[in-house]
């Protein structure tokens, strides 16, 4: 596999430590899909481009996705210095990235929002991200991060305007419904694939209405199946 064919080098600047280097960033149209999860994660062949999500500066370890990379106030600066650059190792992930290496670029940017304060919305995007990561490392901790994003999607429902980071309210509320069902959660899948498919805007997204149909038969199923082992 010829990883090199699907990357291209892009000349960033940290906002942090004001560090010069180079990000790999994928090239989209090269991709080509082998399979679409029920829960929106799309893998392709030959390259995993969420691998790339995530921009780490080598020289501080301050870690975002790219939209969100610009976005720190001066005041905030001093707080990835003592609580980051300061124990950093000089790290450089500007390359390619194994599973292992992905996984690290998560952590790093789930730590960052952490102490950034970012969206809820946001924190539940890097959370899920990295249960699809350990999903194709067939790692256990897949169920902790889908737990992780699905309590920050609620929130961010709730408490925050949407859409944030690349989620409007929409795909949000299938997302919610669609991680209590991969949790076991029957009965909450079921409210919240019907609150998607009664929301004024499904009719505008006709795959999201007719996956949320089948997902929710889905969950009803799995629910009956549940309950007829409880009453035996």
């Amino acid at each position: 596999m010829d990883v090199d064919a699907y990357l291209y080098n892009k000349d960033v600047k940290c906002p942090v430590c004001y560090t010069a280097f180079k990000i790999n960033k994928v090239r989209g149209r090269k991709l080509k899909i082998i399979k679409k999860h029920d829960d929106l994660y799309v893998s392709y062949k030959d390259i995993n481009p969420i691998f790339y999500s995530i921009w780490v500066c080598p020289g501080c370890g301050y870690s975002t996705t790219e939209k969100e990379f610009y976005e720190i106030k001066k005041m905030q600066i001093p707080t990835i210095e003592e609580s980051i650059k300061k124990n950093w190792n000089k790290k450089d992930y500007n390359r390619e990235r194994t599973a292992k290496e992905a996984e690290n670029t998560y952590k790093l940017a789930i730590l960052t929002g952490q102490l950034l304060s970012k969206p809820k919305g946001y924190m539940g995007e890097l959370c899920l991200k990295l249960a699809w990561i350990y999903r194709d490392m067939e790692n256990s901790k897949e169920i902790e991060y889908l737990q992780n994003a699905l309590n920050f999607f609620e929130d961010a429902y709730q408490h925050e305007r949407l859409p944030v980071a690349t989620l409007d309210e929409l795909t949000m509320t299938y997302l919610i419904g669609e991680l209590h069902r991969q949790l076991g959660n029957y009965v909450k899948a079921i409210h919240w694939y019907n609150k998607t498919l009664e929301h004024s805007q499904i009719k505008t997204k006709r795959w999201m209405q007719l996956k949320a149909r089948e997902q929710w038969s889905k969950a009803k199923v799995e629910y009956d199946i549940v309950k007829k082992q409880k009453n035996k």
